[in-house]
């Protein structure tokens, strides 16, 4: 249910990139109240890509190769086929160098080059985790983070974790979500109410912050550009404590298996392979503008909302199509070819 979630977040803070997302200085000063609630809108929304990390390290992903090749394939299929599809429709050129671009979903998707290398690096931080004890984990939890709060997000000392999008920061995260499964603590252990009270109040500040330092009011003493930048960093302490707090809050719903969620979470994914394709990207950022031109208060947010619903069912029905294709064709190869190559090496 939180990979739903977490994609619907996503979905919506991709809506709107312009300004870093937040409103501009002319919307603070004149509608303060409907700037105030966009910005808590983003901040709520910028902890969907930490969640997604997060969920990894709290269930310890152990990929195989099948598993590698699939996200693989995944990533191709979103890639390759929405590059043909705006060929087709005459909305882009058709190029080599494209299809060869288009061939490498690692430089197409900046999540996507991250985390297979952080999919590359779970057999060697699990088998840590599995080895370390609990005073030596947090030891190395709360150094890392000293350094990723005071070093790079607040000193500036530090461009290596790139606010965020870095195989570093999210091998970070995925340590830190397998340290609250592991041991937990008091912390962890709060009554689902307050997980809930301590996302809403992290973003609640963050987007407070944004109104100082954007609305007037901490221009005299801040730059309100960099303090945005700075804020819509998924190293941001109060992004991650957001992030974190809603993964806790889920973790403690009793709701068991529910077999509808479940199969819109397992095209998550998918959903942001096909509107983060760069020349869908282009497409898909014009959306916001066009429903502000013909809509307005509450009609315009069940637009939107409408919007992002529908988008999400279609690509979990299209993902149907990736899914079948991956079963029936593309996995019985894979899984010869690695018996192959472990017949060789055994010989």
């Amino acid at each position: 249910m939180l990979r739903i979630v977490a994609m619907l977040f996503i979905m919506a803070l991709h809506l709107n990139r312009e300004n870093v997302g937040f409103p501009s200085e002319s919307v603070f000063v004149e509608r303060p109240i409907c700037a105030f609630l966009w910005s808590w809108l983003r901040t709520i929304n910028l902890t969907g890509v930490d969640i997604f990390v997060l969920i990894s390290g709290y269930f310890a992903i152990r990929p195989r190769v099948n598993s590698v090749a699939s996200l693989f394939f995944q990533g191709l299929f979103y890639s390759v086929g929405m590059y043909f599809v705006w060929v087709l429709t005459n909305q882009a050129s058709f190029s080599i160098v494209e299809v060869l671009m288009h061939l490498r979903p690692m430089i197409v998707y900046w999540f996507f080059g991250c985390y297979i290398w952080l999919v590359m690096l779970m057999p060697i931080l699990n088998l840590y985790i599995e080895k370390v004890n609990q005073r030596a984990f947090g030891t190395f939890l709360l150094v890392y983070y000293f350094f990723v709060c005071a070093m790079e997000w607040l000193g500036h000392m530090s461009v290596e974790l790139s606010h965020g999008f870095s195989v570093l920061s999210f091998v970070g995260l995925y340590l830190l979500g397998r340290y609250v499964r592991v041991y937990g603590g008091r912390w962890c252990e709060l009554a689902p109410r307050y997980d809930l009270l301590i996302f809403l109040g992290a973003t609640l500040l963050s987007a407070l912050i944004a109104f100082v330092c954007n609305g007037g009011i901490g221009r005299a003493l801040v730059s309100g550009d960099s303090a945005l930048v700075q804020l819509s960093a998924y190293t941001s302490p109060l992004c991650i404590a957001s992030a974190l707090s809603l993964v806790l809050f889920f973790s403690k719903l009793k709701m068991g298996s529910i077999r509808w969620i479940n199969w819109f979470a397992a095209s998550s994914f998918s959903v942001y392979l096909l509107h983060e394709e760069y020349i869908t990207r282009d497409h898909y950022m014009m959306v916001l503008p066009y429903i502000s031109r013909h809509y307005s208060g509450i009609t315009w947010g069940l637009v939107v909302v409408s919007f992002l619903l529908v988008l999400y069912v279609a690509v979990t029905l299209l993902d149907q199509l990736r899914q079948l294709l991956w079963k029936k064709v593309f996995s019985p190869l894979v899984v010869r070819l690695e018996e192959y190559v472990l017949r060789r090496i055994k010989l």
